[in-house]
């Protein structure tokens, strides 16, 4: 896969979410303002009074809103610059797991509340609807693999990205299968993407379907999801529609780019070439590990 960092890509990275980001988020939490170390730490700034108090909520018996809340409030926290902190990044993730392994919420009317409520969260933080998807990627390949609820999540959240990218209306914020997914993204003209997208919306539109792809087509790992009813884990037939129009995207921004001189443009190119194009082609009758899934498609980061 691509060796590149985000940090390598301006045009493409959000800025790092501040404290003052998470705490507008978590006054919109309404049911963990009713706890006082919550209110505390936000007037105080006190990210370790937030990550203990959170972890000490997770040892009692917590209601269906307050659980969701806890969702995007682990999320944020994950989330929030390294100088604003004092714990470390492994003490965060050790949150982020434990709050999705709460319970097991694998019902789709549940899947669906807690995908809507953390849509809405997000968008708490920051005003750029970019950014607050560059974000919602950066947490997903956390959540992807601390649970079969979080990954269930990610892939409706993964799916309302590109709903909302390609004009589609969804119903329920539920995964149903790739092609479904695909069918939106033919909705989006490549015309547009050259002439009026920014390099990090295209760069959304391409990570998104990179992880939806190796999350479930090209995992072993979706046995707990299948069990549980749902479908859409193998790789549809017409899979070759996938190839010619990511191949035809990534033959337009190398041309596009190579004129322009920009070495931003050209890396995009690459990540199709290897986190989408090379699925298709070299591992197509082949199926990655976990690790794999969760990780082959998020290097640019």
């Amino acid at each position: 896969m691509l060796d590149a960092k985000l940090t390598d890509l301006p045009d493409i990275r959000a800025p790092e979410l501040t404290f003052e980001q998470l705490s507008a988020v978590l006054k919109g939490l309404r049911p963990l303002q009713r706890y006082s170390f919550c209110v505390e730490a936000q007037k105080d700034g006190d990210a370790d009074k937030l990550l203990n108090g959170f972890l000490k909520l997770l040892k009692g018996n917590l209601s269906l809103e307050e659980v969701t809340c806890l969702y995007s409030a682990s999320m944020l926290l994950l989330l929030v610059a390294e100088t604003a902190l004092d714990r470390p990044c492994n003490q965060r993730l050790e949150l982020l797991n434990e709050t999705f392994n709460y319970s097991d919420t694998l019902k789709p009317t549940m899947i669906h509340f807690a995908t809507v409520e953390m849509l809405n969260s997000i968008k708490l933080a920051t005003s750029s609807e970019e950014y607050c998807y560059v974000y919602l990627l950066e947490a997903i390949t956390h959540i992807l693999v601390a649970s079969d609820t979080g990954k269930m999540i990610s892939l409706g959240l993964l799916r309302a990205i590109i709903a909302s990218m390609s004009d589609s209306s969804i119903i329920l914020h539920i995964y149903r299968n790739l092609w479904e997914v695909w069918e939106m993204v033919q909705l989006i003209s490549q015309d547009t993407i050259l002439q009026e997208w920014s390099l990090r919306k295209t760069y959304i539109l391409v990570k998104v379907f990179s992880i939806l792809m190796a999350t479930t087509a090209f995992n072993s790992c979706n046995q707990g999801l299948r069990q549980a009813g749902y479908r859409g884990f193998d790789l549809p037939p017409r899979a070759t529609e996938f190839s010619d129009w990511f191949r035809a995207l990534r033959d337009r921004l190398d041309e596009k780019h190579k004129e322009l001189k920009c070495k931003e443009g050209l890396k995009l190119a690459r990540f199709i070439d290897h986190n989408i194009l090379a699925y298709l082609t070299e591992t197509g009758n082949e199926s990655t590990s976990e690790a794999g899934a969760s990780t082959g498609a998020t290097e640019m980061e």
